[in-house]
Order: structure tokens, then sequence, then C-alpha cells
């Protein structure tokens, strides 16, 4: 298999209505698609995520692991950390989704700055309609997706807790040494504010720099 730079792993639950959507901005990206993998991680739903998932895994565009039973999001964004073949992992939730530069900014940040082992970014709140509701800022109301890490960093903090069913990142952010998180204040990735959001109304507050 060819090598990538990045891993970029969508963990879902019963959200096929929203999955092409989200699949859809992370294939249209201001970045050599040659550079990075899309590993979905479905999370053994009922609904018709695969089939909504089954054009663009038979284009061989993305890869789809499904859990044998539900685990909850921690055990599935770990499963896509342990199937990453890149030296930079991102997690986006399979209801949202990201800016064409969202990608190729993250990326680039992080390889010419050596010192820093992850970079965040700014996100936009919005309907699922795509009606933009804020801009919100990572570092005053962090959220669960859009920070980008060394794949070497996140193995060596414990990567994420498998028994977190949600909040798996709070877990993640108490371990992660976010000084060393650069906070890019550009509003690059779509999160979405619905009622079934498993954090809906929750903010990590992670004081990164």
């Amino acid at each position: 298999m060819r090598a990538v730079d990045i891993s970029v792993v969508v963990t879902n639950y019963n959200y096929g209505r929203y999955l092409r959507r989200c699949v859809r901005s992370l294939l249209n990206q201001d970045l050599d698609r040659h550079l990075y993998e899309i590993i979905v991680v479905d999370d053994k739903s009922t609904d018709d995520s695969l089939v909504a998932l089954e054009p663009f895994r038979s284009a061989g565009e993305i890869r789809v692991i499904v859990n044998e039973r539900n685990l909850g999001v921690g055990a599935s964004a770990r499963a896509g950390v342990d199937h990453s073949r890149a030296k930079f992992f991102v997690r986006v939730d399979a209801d949202d989704y990201v800016q064409p530069a969202f990608l190729y900014m993250l990326y680039t940040f992080l390889r010419l700055n050596q010192d820093y082992i992850g970079v965040s970014c700014d996100y936009f709140l919005t309907t699922e309609d795509e009606k933009i509701l804020s801009t919100e800022s990572f570092q005053d109301n962090g959220i669960a997706c859009g920070l980008m890490l060394r794949t070497s960093y996140l193995e060596k903090v414990g990567s994420y807790d498998p028994v977190a069913r949600i909040f798996e990142d709070q877990d993640l952010m108490s371990r992660i040494d976010m000084k060393r998180v650069y906070h890019l204040p550009v509003p690059l990735y779509n999160y979405v504010k619905h009622g079934n959001s498993l954090t809906d109304g929750v903010r990590l507050g992670t004081g990164a720099v």
C-alpha cells in the first residue's frame, strides 16, 4: 500500500444521512490526494451508513472499518489510530464537514514546525442545512475534532481510551501537552449543531495556545 502523510479518521454511528457530505468535503481538499488517506470507522451502525459509504469504498477513495459490535467513540477512534499509516492524524465526526483548506493548512504548519506536536483550528458552528450560526475559537471553546497531531506523539500518550464511549477527547486532552499545540485562528472546520450530536452543548475548554 502506498505511503501517505496524513490519516483522516471519520468516526460514525448512525449518521448515514450526513456521511456523504463529510466524505465529499474530505475528498475535495486543497492538497494532493496522494498525501492523505480517509479511514471511516463505523461503530456497527443500524441505519444506511454502509450503503452511503459503498460508492466511495468501491472506488478506492476511502477505507472502511466496521466494528464487530457497538463500542463507542473512544474505541472507534482508537481503531482509526491503529490502522493509520501516516505520520499525522486528524479525526472528523461523520455529521460534520471541513473547508477545502483544512488539511493543507494544518499539514503545512506541522511539517514546517517540528517543535509542535499538534495544531488546532477554529470552526464554524452551523445548522444541518449549512447555515453559519457563529465562528468559534478552539482556544476558547475547543471541540472534539479538527485537531491534527503527530501520530507518534498520539501513540506515546496512549491514544484514545477504548473504554470511553463519549467525551473521549476530554480524556485525551488531559494527557496532551497543550502548550505544544499551536492554535491557528482560522475557521477550517464545520461543527454541525443538532439534537443528535453526542457532545451537543459540550466544549473541551482546552486553553490551547
